[in-house]
């Protein structure tokens, strides 16, 4: 082969091999870039904040709308930021002193709190509006026993279970009142009746066993 042919192939290869760079190169960026976009995560909206600017809104715009009001107050509280979400449960009762939801939420909140009179004042207070409120009626009895006022909640279990018989959760608060006033034969009476309408209920199963 002449010395002419081998100069031409090698003319031809070096641009060759200089695409063939450029190709590679190109497709590591390209990869690196793809890999970027699927790893690198786009900042989130948090919804409560969005919910929360909403019922600000709508709050500003119509004061004595107390719907708006009790949903910029509950989403506060599920915000944790009770002392607000109080404020906006405060304003609903300034309007409607009656009103169910934000006295139970003010309720939820002081026995969080472990506010215990405070939270048995805002729960007796929807009891007394509507005596058949059974989740009012379980927060007060469940306030009762973080005191050991053990017949407090018994007598209020059942003053709601003759309104509404059955449910499950009064006959369960029934149980550890007496489970832990030590009247094993009634807190067991109590686990059994749970049983009767949920099977295998765990609380019930495992205060029975525990009573064993």
């Amino acid at each position: 082969m002449s010395d002419l042919s081998l100069n031409q192939q090698k003319k031809i290869s070096i641009p060759i091999l200089v695409i063939i760079l450029i190709l590679l190169t190109a497709n590591i960026v390209m990869g690196i870039l793809t890999v970027r976009k699927y790893v690198a995560k786009e900042p989130t909206i948090d919804p409560q904040l969005v919910q929360l600017e909403s019922y600000l809104e709508k709050v500003n715009a119509s004061p004595a709308d107390i719907n708006n009001r009790l949903q910029l107050a509950y989403t506060l509280q599920m915000m944790n930021q009770y002392d607000k979400a109080k404020e906006q449960y405060v304003e609903v009762l300034k309007i409607e002193e009656g009103n169910l939801a934000a006295n139970y939420n003010l309720g939820v909140m002081a026995q969080k709190e472990e506010k215990y009179s405070e939270a048995e004042e805002y729960y007796q207070k929807v009891l007394d509006l509507k005596a058949n409120h059974v989740i009012a009626a379980i927060g007060l009895g469940e306030t009762y026993l973080a005191q050991k006022k053990y017949d407090e909640a018994i007598t209020t279990a059942d003053k709601v279970l003759e309104l509404e018989p059955g449910k499950t959760d009064l006959h369960l608060l029934k149980a550890q009142a007496y489970e832990q006033m030590g009247d094993a034969e009634k807190a067991a009476e109590q686990y059994n009746e749970v049983l009767k309408y949920i099977p295998d209920y765990p609380e019930a199963v495992e205060g029975l066993n525990r009573l064993k």
